[in-house]
């Protein structure tokens, strides 16, 4: 059975929209590479294993519908922000998950992958607001947060043509102070890069800064070739009066999710000041020989402890790093070559549970197992249908504190554990037959620390609402739960009502009909944007179903039914080819 948490992974230490009208013209420009980059390679270790993620934002606040990429697959955050990718290739020496999001930089995270592990990040992403502006003639300096500033001069800003522009530049900046712990979940990749000789390096930083201009018009632009700007961040606290005279500078590279090495800041007063040639995020950053390091955490039982959070930090400096242990309650990243250590876990709702000195190590490390004692409550119970046999395609929903949890089961076996739980908190717990269409009435318990068994939990009471329904050449896969949204921008034709799922894997879709009522949709009055679900062999793009029918189109709160079949282009098939698709759906109206 398949569980879902809802925390991270370590860091290395040191779709859903409408249809775009096709007569919009995007000029883009071309990813900056640096050239250290262009002579480094990869390391590549392919494992098989599972992402699981969670994105957040600048107040901590979960972020729905951002797109989500890793490699070729695609997929985006749910209402809780969380993304999951099933089963699937990652490197084990370093695999990148991107982040976007509209008004927010590009946010990213780089992991060292283990093999048949549920792998967890946790990106926060930092409001991407133009404040600033100058006039490109006249150059101009910005101070951002923290006292951070970046200096343009003259004539110094390019089109993304490469281009002079002449204009009103604007200018969104932010600067990420290293002494907090919530820049590490906002950094982009993690403290790995690639310095001047072409080696991979870890990376102690004393500050980072994003930066990205724009037109009036909000065309991207950047600095001009044959010209620099200006970068200065605030020395650390903890380095203050033994801060090094220079460090160097680090570029991020949003296709390889590494920092390369590019260039020096030099100390003036409590302030690193540097040139840069283009921008992106910006480092300042030590650099060190790294290693890999791993340690197990288990309960006094003997059970791994996932899902806790594991810091690693430089006593004295203020520089650390941290991460989720997996399903496995195994914790990797990279560390700084010979230097001493100190490891903290976190249990009991954010407090320390453990602590240890280690280091320094001259090679890769592992600490093996280490036990914990930490209370926990957990869920367990047998989903039934109204035979009172097992259900195989179903889920367990657990509300509580607001929220909602997602539990999956293909055995009918539920087994829900939570690591930072109120005592008197009262769960509703919801079955859910994804087969028969049929879900159960709420049960409300109030779990204690330990097994909770609720026996059997039923999902007989009444019809399936919020579901989509997809029969590709005889396969079906139920999808719930799905959402239903009007709005008066589809495919430029107008007004009509979005149908869409963003679930677990990489798994979505979104298909709408020109429309707000019942009436027949086929043909061309309604589209279909895409259908990932690449673990089935389905991967459509575009097109419109022959027949489509809404029979019923209740008011807020009632549900729209309708169904729907064609054919359709499956480009995941062997060969690609026409396959025949159908299915049926019944939503409730949110508005």
């Amino acid at each position: 059975m398949n569980k879902i948490k809802f925390l991270c992974f370590l860091m290395a230490l040191a779709f859903l929209g409408c249809r775009k009208n096709i007569d919009e013209v995007t000029v883009t420009e071309t990813p900056y590479v640096p050239p250290v980059l262009e002579q480094w390679e990869q390391e590549i270790v392919n494992v098989k294993g599972s992402v699981t993620g969670f994105v957040v934002d600048e107040t901590g606040e979960p972020v729905k519908a951002a797109n989500v990429k890793l490699g070729n697959l695609t997929t985006t955050t749910d209402d809780y922000g969380h993304f999951f990718f099933k089963n699937t290739n990652l490197n084990r020496k370093g695999t990148l998950v991107q982040v976007e999001k509209q008004g927010y930089f590009p946010g990213s995270r780089r992991f060292l992958a283990q093999q048949d592990a549920e792998n967890r990040v946790k990106i926060q992403l930092i409001p991407k607001s133009f404040d600033f502006s100058f006039d490109s003639n006249a150059g101009g300096v910005v101070e951002t947060n923290g006292g951070a500033k970046v200096s343009f001069s003259p004539n110094s800003i390019r089109k993304a043509d490469g281009t002079p522009y002449d204009g009103t530049v604007r200018v969104a900046a932010f600067w990420l102070d290293p002494s907090d712990q919530r820049t590490l979940d906002r950094m982009p990749g993690n403290l790995q890069g690639v310095d001047k000789l072409a080696e991979e390096v870890v990376l102690r930083t004393a500050g980072m800064m994003a930066v990205e201009l724009e037109s009036a018009a909000g065309e991207p632009l950047n600095i001009l070739k044959g010209h620099t700007a200006e970068i200065s961040m605030p020395v650390p606290a903890e380095l203050a009066g033994h801060a090094p005279a220079e460090v160097p500078n680090w570029s991020y590279s949003e296709a390889h999710g590494m920092w390369a090495e590019e260039g020096v800041s030099v100390l003036e007063g409590n302030n690193y000041v540097g040139q840069v040639s283009h921008f992106t995020y910006w480092n300042h950053d030590f650099k060190d020989p790294l290693i890999e390091f791993s340690a197990t955490f288990v309960n006094s039982d003997g059970t791994p402890l996932e899902n806790f959070k594991v810091v690693v930090r430089q006593p004295g400096t203020g520089l650390s790093g941290y991460g989720y242990t997996s399903d496995q309650g195994v914790v990797t990243g990279l560390i700084p070559k010979d230097y001493a250590l100190v490891m903290e876990f976190y249990g009991d709702c954010n407090g320390v549970a453990y602590t240890q000195d280690i280091g320094p190590f001259s090679a890769d490390t592992d600490l093996g197992v280490i036990t914990v004692s930490i209370i926990t409550t957990t869920i367990t119970a047998t989903l039934v249908d109204c035979d009172d046999a097992p259900v195989t395609n179903g889920l367990i929903i657990i509300e509580y504190d607001g929220g909602k949890v997602y539990e999956y089961t293909d055995d009918g076996n539920l087994e829900a554990l939570f690591i930072c739980y109120s005592p008197g908190t009262t769960m509703d717990i919801t079955g859910v037959d994804l087969t028969n269409l049929k879900t159960g009435d709420p049960v409300q318990v109030t779990p204690v620390a330990g097994v909770n068994d609720l026996g059997q939990i039923s999902a007989c009471d009444q019809d399936l609402e919020d579901y989509v329904r997809f029969v590709v050449d005889g396969v079906e896969e139920v999808f719930y739960p799905a959402y239903l949204l009007q709005t008066d921008s589809l495919a430029g034709s107008g007004a009509g009502t979005l149908i869409y799922y963003y679930g677990q894997g990489n798994n979505s879709f979104s298909f709408y009909f020109l429309g707000e009522s019942t009436g027949d949709y086929s043909g061309s009055a309604n589209g279909l944007d895409r259908l990932l679900y690449p673990n089935k062999g389905w991967v459509f793009e575009s097109g419109s179903f022959e027949n489509f029918d809404v029979t019923a189109y209740g008011a807020v709160g009632e549900p729209v039914i309708g169904s729907f079949s064609g054919t359709m282009y499956n480009y995941a098939a062997n060969p690609p080819g026409n396959v025949s698709v159908s299915g049926n759906f019944r939503i409730r109206r949110q508005q």
